[in-house]
């Protein structure tokens, strides 16, 4: 039907790496799913997160802004309002909203409309984060079954208390390994059903927005004791570990490696956001263990790609594929062994801030390959455009609505990626272009630059090199215009 408003499915994982895709190049991969919707629709090969940490980079994608608009800079921070973000604007212009998964807009171990408790039914949340209504739970895998989450595995007859983890080594920053709750009873299978009813049960003609958040395939590194879709750990390509022959560290980066970070000036109150204690440098000398745990991460997205499958195969069913604007993508990525370092955190490394990005809408757009560089806060401004409604704000992100129906060329040459661990700590802003990538860290004498052309591993940090002062002013220069370009204007209706 012409000029009719796209269903919007928005499915995020969490902490999945570019390479996790096997349509991204990770020809060890088996997601024939995620594939599917690149190959239908729209593959990006240089997308990125907006922060290295989740609740930054989830609110940022919910409100098109970046942290140093949206305020909420760093994990266990509240997102200020919901007025800005993409679902209490789809609801204003006649969208049914609906949440199920993880959200983490709001810190996870204080009172929070996340880890609101659920009732004996079941009984979504009305008026959650913009959303109509909404299923939400907290954590991931083994500290991951609460809220709506808990409440189906108890319906399904199973206690949690009697969860046991089979861990492959007794010392494990990623704690690998097993546990007794069947692949029908994972938080992917409890995503994919609840999603499926949703879709069953809507009716008429009215758009909806449906947002879903695995938790997978954030560490721990765990997977249901009878999962059988696993990546051969013997398959799968070891990190570059050979941090020697690296040049040019910045000064936090050996901190990490040693697990020394916390121990650092650049510490805050807390612990620094997406790192622990463990020194990474002998983690990653262990093959087994780095294969290990490779492979465990690497299977709990191929868990995700079987449910993924499911929600599909419920949209083919119902009629209703192609009217719907799916989009899939993740928070941020995993470093996994890159330089010898795990997780995530104050880093601006390819490992943890290039991410899969993948869109399928068959009634707007057919197949293409992206290469510019896109981000996480060109989600909402995308959605908008595709639904015909108009923004009322000004945002740091931009539509790739044209890019992707006609081809046209983006209005930006780059995107930027921030971080904060406090106002007074570690904090830098990146730009990265297809050919560099920059950043300075506020307050440091220190920063990085890195050409992604020559240097792909980021081994080689060239940022105090004479001969590429040029073009760290050329960026830096570019870096400013873009912040400059999203400032917020107030009305101007006269001169005087």
């Amino acid at each position: 039907m012409q000029g009719k408003k796209p269903n919007i499915i928005l499915i995020t994982t969490d902490q999945q790496r570019f390479d996790s895709v096997k349509i991204n190049g990770g020809s060890f991969m088996n997601t024939p799913h995620m594939d599917s919707l690149g190959q239908e629709g729209a593959c990006f090969g240089k997308a990125y997160c907006p922060n290295t940490v989740c609740t930054p980079s989830r609110v940022s994608m919910m409100s098109g802004m970046h942290l140093s608009r949206h305020g909420a800079y760093n994990i266990g921070t509240f997102a200020s309002g919901y007025d800005s973000f993409l679902s209490t604007i789809l609801r204003q212009n006649g969208y049914r909203t609906h949440h199920i998964g993880k959200a983490h807009w709001h810190p996870f171990w204080v009172d929070s409309p996340e880890n609101q408790k659920v009732d004996e039914v079941g009984t979504p949340l009305r008026n959650f984060a913009g959303f109509e209504t909404a299923e939400p739970a907290i954590g991931h895998t083994t500290f991951g079954i609460t809220g709506f989450y808990e409440h189906w595995v108890k319906q399904k007859g199973f206690d949690p208390s009697t969860l046991k983890i089979d861990r492959l080594y007794e010392e494990d920053a990623n704690d690998t390994g097993n546990w007794n709750l069947p692949v029908e009873l994972h938080n992917g299978h409890w995503i994919a059903e609840r999603a499926i009813d949703f879709l069953e049960r809507h009716e008429g003609d009215q758009p909806f927005f449906l947002n879903l958040g695995f938790q997978d395939p954030h560490h721990p590194h765990v997977l249901p004791f009878d999962f059988q879709n696993r990546v051969d750990p013997d398959v799968i390509p070891l990190p570059d570990i050979d941090v020697d022959s690296e040049t040019g560290h910045a000064e936090h980066i050996p901190l990490l490696l040693d697990g020394k970070m916390v121990e650092s000036r650049f510490n805050g109150q807390f612990v620094i956001a997406g790192n622990v204690k463990a020194p990474w440098r002998p983690y990653f000398k262990d093959e087994l263990k780095t294969r290990a745990t490779r492979a465990y991460y690497y299977s709990m997205v191929q868990l995700i790609d079987e449910q993924l499958g499911r929600i599909l195969k419920a949209v083919e069913q119902l009629e209703i594929k192609d009217n719907t604007l799916i989009i899939f993508t993740t928070d941020h990525g995993e470093m996994l062994g890159d330089h010898s370092i795990g997780q995530k955190g104050p880093m601006i490394y390819e490992g943890v801030t290039h991410i899969p990005l993948l869109m399928r809408y068959p009634n707007a757009f057919g197949c293409c390959k992206v290469e510019e560089c896109v981000s996480l806060i060109d989600m909402l401004p995308t959605v908008l455009d595709f639904a015909g409604i108009k923004d009322t704000l000004q945002r740091d992100g931009i539509s790739l609505k044209n890019r992707l129906q006609n081809g046209k060329a983006l209005e930006r040459n780059g995107v930027r990626i921030e971080f904060k661990e406090e106002p007074d700590r570690i904090r830098f802003k990146c730009w990265v272009t297809e050919e560099w990538k920059l950043a300075v860290y506020m307050g440091e004498a220190f920063g990085e630059l890195y050409h992604l052309k020559t240097d792909p591993g980021e081994k080689h940090n060239i940022f105090d090199v004479p001969e590429y002062q040029a073009v760290k002013m050329q960026l830096l220069l570019e870096l400013l215009n873009d912040m400059e370009r999203s400032e917020p204007l107030s009305r101007r209706p006269c001169r005087a």
